[in-house]
């Protein structure tokens, strides 16, 4: 996450800012199925990714 914008190096902020292994496992504990979370590397180095979380609820 950036903390104070969207532009820059990455800052690590504590709100919402899980890896995406913890994401999935917050899904899959909710009860969603066939979960999968990625990173979009960003267009510059050393600049933070997209996190997408995706999952299904039966």
């Amino acid at each position: 996450m950036y903390k104070g914008g969207f532009a820059g190096k990455a800052r690590f902020t504590y709100r919402y800012s899980h890896r995406p292994r913890t994401w999935s496992a917050l899904l899959v504990r909710s009860g969603f199925q066939d979960v999968e979370a990625t990173v979009l590397g960003a267009p510059t180095a050393g600049h933070i990714g997209t996190l997408i979380v995706r999952g299904v609820r039966p």
